[in-house]
């Protein structure tokens, strides 16, 4: 079995008398896809803010690659390969796809001020978005403006965009929300496809994804781990059938 490559160890979060999560202990192996799933209201996404810093712990620490994180920015954070995808599509709607991607790999570098300076200080880095284009089907599109691509096909865009901060841990937010079947089934395409060298913690709503993508379900219900392990070891959990159909297993 693999290392940890991402911990948390006894995180919390608290918003005045509410407790949003609760003593959550994760562990992410290098190289597997990993689910955080569990019913609205949960605390998944509360989790992926805390784990990428945009949020700070009540209490608890974060690891990765065993060095402590706890505390640091989200830039910080995503500067030591710890990378979030956000479930609303954070992309430019006015630029083209080939732009978008540009401009992500603009902030690898660290050039924030590239932005407003000559087209041929993009143009160099058009090879590596070209490539990452490739990868996720999207070369077709590289001149549309990012506005006019079909739904599944901007949260592919957005994946490119993630993928061009080069990061060891990708943080997926429900990548398949809002899609029909074949989006559904073309985005789990990618996300196996990039899996290769990085490992992928997502949350996801749709438990036919988890069930066919995910080597580890980790299960919140109000704040709290209440299972872990395969999705058929958690899909026979008693609290984890209780927590989606409110009544207990027959």
């Amino acid at each position: 079995m693999t290392e940890p490559i991402l911990q948390a160890r006894g995180i919390s979060k608290q918003f005045a008398s509410f407790t949003a999560v609760d003593d959550v202990n994760l562990e992410v192996r290098s190289g597997e896809i990993h689910a955080l799933i569990g019913p609205n209201g949960a605390g998944k996404t509360t989790c992926f803010n805390l784990l990428t810093g945009t949020l700070p712990v009540s209490k608890g620490s974060i690891l990765l690659r065993g060095k402590e994180i706890t505390g640091m920015s989200s830039d910080a954070v995503a500067r030591r390969g710890l990378v979030r995808s956000f479930q609303i599509s954070s992309i430019f709607p006015d630029f083209t796809v080939l732009n978008n991607v540009r401009f992500a790999l603009q902030r690898k570098r660290g050039a924030n001020l590239d932005f407003w300076r000559s087209e041929n200080t993009l143009n160099r880095l058009n090879e590596r978005a070209q490539g990452l284009l490739e990868e996720l089907g999207l070369a077709e599109y590289a001149q549309m403006r990012a506005a006019e691509l079909p739904y599944g096909r901007k949260r592919a865009l957005e994946i490119a965009t993630t993928l061009a901060l080069d990061p060891e841990v990708l943080l997926l937010d429900e990548p398949t929300s809002g899609m029909g079947r074949e989006d559904i089934g073309r985005v789990v395409d990618i996300i196996r496809k990039i899996r290769t060298g990085r490992t992928v913690l997502m949350v996801e709503h749709n438990l036919s994804v988890v069930e066919g993508l995910c080597d580890h379900v980790t299960v919140l219900a109000r704040g709290k781990v209440i299972a872990e392990g395969t999705y058929d070891e958690v899909a026979k959990d008693e609290q984890v059938i209780t927590a989606y159909l409110g009544t207990p297993h027959a």
